[in-house]
């Protein structure tokens, strides 16, 4: 993220869209409703359920009155707590959370901490190379971080036997490149992930890394 106001990154959305991100938000996010009605609710949702082609949603508003309604009778929906879910509002072009103003990543400790936990990954591991990465804003060395603890967790269930233990030795450097879309390649001893940096990683992706490595592998 640049030192532009984080909402100018927000895209528009149906209503619906916003709701359902809402929804699977880490964290509770105050919003408020307009409904075809002329009816206007405060609250956090709780749930949505579909039924027989009908979507309801389940509201509880800050003094613990819970209110129903269908989902087809939204018309607008205003987030009051954007910064809890600016990854949704902004489709991933603030790649992670607002992090706390007192959290810090500069160049040097993340390459330190690279260095430092680069012997789980194997003894045989010589490198771990990130010079090709954007490392100018701290969102980006925060998701670096967070891809090498995905492949941390997808190295050690590969290596749980020995077959897989012996195809991980032949890997002895590892390299984070700048792509659109999430790939990976091993060429020699050489294991190359692409992937864009500066955009929300995915949920699941130690299960993505894992798939891909093991057709590689």
């Amino acid at each position: 993220m640049t030192n532009t106001p984080y909402y100018n990154t927000f895209v528009a959305q149906t209503p619906e869209q916003v709701l359902q991100s809402v929804h699977k938000n880490e964290k509770p996010v105050l919003i408020g409703v307009s409904l075809s009605n002329g009816n206007y609710l405060e609250g956090i949702v709780l749930d949505i359920k579909e039924a027989n082609n009908q979507k309801s949603v389940c509201l509880l508003s800050s003094d613990e009155q819970v209110s129903f309604f269908n989902l087809y009778s939204l018309v607008s929906i205003t987030v009051k707590q954007p910064k809890k879910m600016v990854v949704a509002l902004s489709k991933g072009t603030i790649s992670r959370p607002l992090e706390p103003a007192n959290e810090t990543l500069t160049v040097l400790q993340l390459k330190r901490w690279l260095q430092t936990e680069k012997p789980q990954l194997g003894n045989q591991i010589k490198e771990v190379n990130i010079d090709q990465l954007p490392l100018n804003e701290l969102n980006n060395r925060l998701n670096i971080k967070d891809v090498f603890k995905a492949l941390k967790d997808v190295v050690s269930l590969i290596t749980i036997d020995e077959i897989g233990q012996k195809a991980w030795q032949a890997i002895d450097t590892i390299v984070l490149q700048q792509a659109d879309a999430l790939s990976i390649n091993v060429q020699d001893t050489t294991l190359t992930i692409s992937l864009a940096i500066d955009r929300a990683l995915p949920k699941e992706l130690s299960k993505i890394l894992e798939e891909k490595l093991l057709q590689q592998l």
